[in-house]
């Protein structure tokens, strides 16, 4: 048998490799890590962008907001402000010239079934002094709800007959 001492001297030190100091990541978790980065900036773009779209509706809400529901000319203020709206979206949309019957239909439809929009024929083309109080207010509540449930990709350019201009 060989001497233990004679063993010992023939071992060679173990050298490992030293550590990297960043860990290094496989090929497919750089992947993952792109397909993240992929995700986020393209739901950034589409928040941006819907942002960036309901900047007319921000804005008419802002003048809304400024408007006072007691003024005689809260019928035509109204009236101008959300065909503006409507202008914003759809340049070319048949209700930006259509009767009062039809703008009124329209707006109708866009409320809730226990909201009643006053005949805007009255409002719009006669003397203030012949307002009640009550229907400006009903106007204007009409109005915010309108605004808060103006959806412009859910309009539809059809309307159901002519009628008088608003």
């Amino acid at each position: 048998m060989t001497d233990q001492a004679q063993l010992l001297s023939l071992l060679a030190d173990i050298n490992e490799p030293p550590f990297p100091d960043t860990p290094l990541l496989a090929a497919g978790h750089w992947l993952l890590i792109a397909l993240a980065a992929l995700g986020l900036a393209m739901l950034s773009y589409h928040l941006w962008r819907r942002w960036q779209q309901q900047a007319a509706k921000r804005q008419a809400w802002r003048e809304f907001q400024r408007l006072d529901p007691q003024d005689e000319l809260l019928a035509t203020q109204l009236n101008q402000l959300l065909k503006r709206l409507l202008k914003s979206y759809w340049p070319s949309h048949p209700l930006l010239s259509a009767g009062t019957a039809d703008w009124q239909q329209h707006w109708q439809q866009c409320l809730p079934a226990d909201v009643r929009l006053p005949d805007l024929s009255v409002l719009l083309y006669q003397a203030p002094s012949q307002h009640s109080v009550a229907d400006r207010q009903q106007l204007y509540h009409a109005a915010r709800l309108y605004l808060q449930a103006f959806n412009a990709t859910k309009l539809s350019p059809t309307l159901s007959s002519g009628g008088q201009h608003v």
